[in-house]
């Protein structure tokens, strides 16, 4: 009677140390569309649809405007995306395809006309402007320049040397193919030192515990986007003084696609000699 008081007293301690747990909550690698929609005189418009179209996926994320006229999509992967506005005793708008990147928080405003929800106005306008929601300073990087620039060693650390701020003090060691031992090279972020930095891969933290090497790198053509920021990171990046390297591995798409390539290295000199008759 007095094991089993014992054992009940020891599970009941448990169950109490994992409520106090707090769930560990992974770096956004996603993006966001947000904005309001008004009225022609610019009152807000309360309850209108806001339907939001993954161009390559065909996958459609809604949300419903609050009293102010706003709403909010977030979490959104990377991808191009057009925007639907509807609203009873509206026409209906629609914002053309854009391109939303990694930990992009696009503003689209619509200002709704009055007419038939059957109505449809199409929105002429720029794409909207990149991070104009915080002070975030960093460089996307998408899967065309991945695999457009020629990488000596097929190793993406190689493309924060493109980002401004950013230097390698021992350049041969970015070509060695490899950033998982102590001979790989890292780059030196805004006069950080290389151990300064945090690399991110789907969100996940991507540091080896030793020196803060990189645990591990994918093949450039695997990669969707990376984003390197390097100066004023949102709340839920830590762990870092120099810069924030945040990779998103591709996703699949409703249309077949493939990759083919030949990396071939050659740094053998021939010479040939000889005399004809």
């Amino acid at each position: 009677m007095k094991k089993l008081a014992c054992g009940f007293v020891v599970l009941l301690t448990l169950v109490g140390i994992t409520g106090l747990l707090t769930p560990a909550i992974g770096q956004e690698v996603t993006a966001a569309i947000v904005g309001t929609v008004t009225d022609p005189s610019g009152a807000p418009i309360k309850g209108a649809s806001v339907k939001a179209t993954d161009a390559d996926r065909g996958t459609v994320w809604t949300a419903e405007t609050n009293d102010s006229g706003a709403y909010n999509l977030l979490r959104l992967p990377i991808s191009t995306y057009g925007v639907k506005v509807t609203a009873p005793g509206f026409q209906t708008s629609e914002w053309p395809p854009f391109a939303l990147v990694l930990n992009q928080t696009a503003r689209v405003n619509v200002q709704m006309k009055v007419g038939k929800i059957s109505e449809t106005v199409e929105v002429s306008g720029s794409a909207p402007v990149l991070q104009t929601e915080n002070a975030e300073v960093g460089t996307v990087l998408d899967a065309r320049t991945n695999d457009n620039l020629p990488l000596a060693t097929r190793n993406y650390v190689q493309l924060t040397l493109l980002t401004p701020g950013t230097v390698s003090v021992d350049p041969h060691s970015m070509n060695l193919g490899s950033n998982t031992a102590e001979e790989g090279g890292r780059p030196y972020i805004n006069g950080n030192r290389e151990q300064s930095n945090n690399f991110l891969l789907d969100g996940v933290d991507n540091n080896q515990a030793s020196d803060n090497l990189l645990a591990f790198t994918p093949s450039p053509d695997a990669i969707g986007e990376f984003n390197l920021i390097t100066q004023n990171a949102p709340a839920e990046f830590g762990n870092y003084n120099g810069g924030i390297i945040n990779a998103v591995i591709k996703s699949g798409t409703n249309r077949y696609h493939g990759d083919v390539f030949e990396f071939f290295r050659n740094d053998i000199s021939t010479r040939i000699s000889g005399k004809t008759d």
